[in-house]
């Protein structure tokens, strides 16, 4: 028998020994000995002794089946991390075993918990959302994504960087000072030194950063390893994605993707919100274009319905400029221009309003470059612009002229004004 205390509830020195003295001691869901330890602790005992060969099948004792009733009713995603994924693991039959939970939930209703009223709710004092990076990066779990070999993980690297030395994000977003890891499984250690002195030439020892490069997957050890490294990081990257996903199996085909996303990514979730710390997760888009930008991250449905916040990375070609998009439950959506200067981004403006700005410019220099009054037509045809367009450029033209940007002629043409003074034509 294992080690007990005074009230008579077992303090193990392994999980066979607990599981045991519970399983033969027939404990009730009512038994005082049970009231120390959380449905939580019964959970890992019970699968612990199952992987210690104490029992080969999970017995079914009501007790058990009464901490997985309160497991399930805490949430989905407690459920899968604490009861679905640990029986996988296990080789045990989970239909089997959900359908005698339910027998058990059926038989006990007590033993779902309490719904909490909006009074409750209203009345309850919580903490501020906890952001590491202001606008950017909050508090649970974040999707950065963006097409292969476009700069996300170089953005990454930045940002975490930014969070290890206590300066700024992208030299405008104030940071808050982090413990951050970075798991690298696609970059070596080469790679990363030189974009770290890329970014910050004079970098010597920025304690805060650590780095990984090799991780178990998810099924296989890793959410393991992120509560591990949770104890000592606030901020944990993980690069990329598809790397940690487990592999595919006939079980996993038979799923949806949103539940088969839902499944995998949940308890990741569960533990960034639970510790109050950001998981990044980097992951790839689409190749097809969508008019809604959240809809170009693969597996959007699943990874949404479980990520609280998206990090969205576009740059065209081999441009310096580049737009980062926001979507999140609790921040502020938005799109920002990052331009690549000496080695590091920095942050250059709101989107809308900087795009704006830019094709501005591009029209009154393409028109500069002309050298005479032009028509919408003609401005469009210098700058390579579809005709489907017409409607928008011809608002544009008309807002630059308005704004005193572009001159007019009596024809209505359009002309810059250095090219009227030149022409000498009156308005």
């Amino acid at each position: 028998m294992a080690a007990t205390n005074e009230q008579g509830d077992p303090r193990t020195v392994s999980p066979r020994e607990a599981y045991t003295w519970l399983h033969d001691n027939g404990a009730t869901p009512d038994y005082p000995g049970l009231a120390s330890y959380a449905p939580e602790q019964l959970s890992n005992i019970i699968f612990a002794a199952i992987k210690d060969g104490a029992t080969k099948t999970l017995g079914l004792d009501t007790w058990a089946l009464t901490a997985f009733v309160k497991i399930r009713a805490s949430g989905e995603t407690a459920f899968d991390r604490h009861v679905v994924f640990p029986a996988r693991e296990c080789g045990i039959d989970v239909a089997r075993l959900v359908a005698a939970i339910e027998r058990q939930a059926r038989a006990s209703p007590l033993a779902f918990a309490v719904p909490q009223t909006a009074t409750a709710l209203l009345a309850l004092e919580l903490p501020p959302l906890r952001l590491f990076v202001q606008d950017l990066l909050a508090e649970g779990l974040t999707l950065l994504a963006g097409k292969p070999k476009k700069g996300k993980s170089y953005l990454a690297l930045d940002m975490c960087l930014s969070l290890a030395v206590g300066r700024a994000a992208f030299w405008h977003f104030p940071t808050e000072t982090s413990s951050v890891l970075y798991v690298s499984l696609e970059d070596g250690p080469r790679r990363l030194q030189r974009r770290l002195h890329a970014i910050q030439p004079n970098l010597a020892t920025p304690e805060g950063l650590a780095f990984l490069y090799a991780f178990p997957r998810l099924g296989d050890g890793a959410l393991e390893a992120l509560g591990y490294y949770a104890q000592q990081y606030q901020v944990i990257v993980i690069d990329v994605l598809g790397r940690i996903l487990p592999p595919q199996t006939a079980a996993r085909k038979s799923l949806s993707e949103y539940q088969e996303l839902t499944d995998v990514l949940g308890p990741i979730q569960q533990l960034a919100l639970e510790k109050r710390m950001a998981i990044i997760l980097i992951d790839h888009v689409r190749k097809a274009s969508s008019d809604d930008i959240g809809d170009t991250i693969m597996g959007t449905q699943g990874k949404f319905g479980v990520a609280d916040h998206a990090l969205i990375w576009e740059r065209k070609g081999h441009e310096k400029d580049g737009a980062l998009t926001m979507l999140s439950r609790d921040l502020e959506e938005e799109k920002y221009i990052l331009s690549m200067i000496n080695g590091h981004l920095e942050f250059l403006g709101k989107g809308e309003i900087y795009e704006l700005e830019s094709e501005q410019n591009r029209i009154i220099k393409a028109m500069e470059e002309e050298g005479k009054p032009m028509n919408v037509v003609e401005v469009m045809k210098a700058m390579g612009v579809d005709a489907s367009q017409y409607p928008r450029f011809r608002k544009m033209l008309y807002r630059l002229y308005e704004e005193d940007r572009i001159g007019r002629t009596k024809r209505g043409l359009y002309r810059v004004y250095s090219a009227i003074a030149e022409a000498g034509e009156p308005f």
